[in-house]
């Protein structure tokens, strides 16, 4: 989807509800630019993984980069999070069929992120947890 025909998705988005989107404008550095309101998260939208079940400061729910993520990419393609924290983008990515990189500041991160993107086998878990 381009930039034109998902502008023009938002600006159609019509809720179950009826609620049509709003839009005005408002003033950026000399140019008008769109806002749009609207109802865009429904209760299918808010269903996410298991996968993402941890906690982390300053997190988002997954379903926000998934709906960009279906929107604005295709599978195959590349996902890049330069601020991955949990890491819900790169796991939505990789549950959406797309490639993805990610990183950040805090090496924490890629120990949250990591094992839930890539799952160990549970015959692995068992060993592990058997040597504590």
């Amino acid at each position: 989807m381009d930039a034109t025909a998902f502008t023009r998705y938002i600006q159609d988005f019509q809720h179950n509800i009826g609620e049509k989107t709003r839009v005005d404008y408002v003033l950026i550095k000399g140019k008008q630019v769109p806002r749009f309101s609207n109802e865009f998260w429904t209760s299918r939208q808010r269903q996410a993984s298991s996968l993402h079940e941890i906690s982390y400061r300053a997190c988002f729910k997954p379903q926000l980069p998934r709906f960009f993520i279906e929107a604005l990419t295709e599978p195959g393609d590349l996902v890049y999070d330069p601020f991955s924290g949990r890491g819900p983008t790169v796991i939505e990515a990789g549950l959406l069929g797309r490639r993805v990189a990610a990183n950040d500041i805090n090496p924490l991160s890629a120990l949250l992120a990591r094992p839930r993107f890539f799952v160990p086998p549970l015959e692995r878990i068992a060993e592990r947890l058997a040597s504590i």
